[in-house]
């Protein structure tokens, strides 16, 4: 992704223009990526649904500077601006808990399940990739 190339995704767009103003302001950015792979209706498409309704439904927690979206199928992608790693990392915790909360409510299958989630972040000193690296190995696996 160059910086003003157009990834056709309005998600990865608004990554990418949070990631050039944190670069120029040098503020923090923090992308988290909840994954709800354990998920099984037997069908793919209600799998879809079934995310989809969970963005939405976290869509309405979330900060207005905020934003998610459904990346992968069955992952849910938080852009956090101005927000550093330990506060993404909390507020994925409790973003979390909601949403295994409200997926008990819609399904059988939330439980005791652990839901994993990747984060990166800008500036990161832990020396760890960048997000443009990050983005760019996800978008890789989309395609394989």
């Amino acid at each position: 992704m160059s910086d003003n190339q157009s990834t056709g995704s309005p998600f990865l767009d608004k990554v990418d223009i949070e990631l050039q103003r944190a670069e120029r302001y040098r503020i923090f950015v923090s992308l988290a990526i909840l994954d709800f792979g354990f998920l099984s209706q037997g069908d793919s498409e209600t799998d879809s649904e079934l995310i989809q309704r969970l963005s939405q439904f976290v869509a309405q927690k979330i900060r207005a500077i905020d934003n998610v979206s459904v990346v992968e199928g069955k992952k849910l992608a938080f852009l956090f601006p101005e927000t550093t790693r330990q506060e993404a990392e909390i507020a994925s915790k409790r973003l979390r808990e909601l949403l295994m909360n409200r997926l008990a409510e819609l399904t059988e299958q939330a439980g005791e399940r652990t839901v994993p989630f990747e984060m990166v972040s800008y500036p990161d000193a832990a020396g760890a990739k960048s997000i443009k690296q990050f983005l760019e190995e996800m978008s890789g696996r989309d395609r394989n």
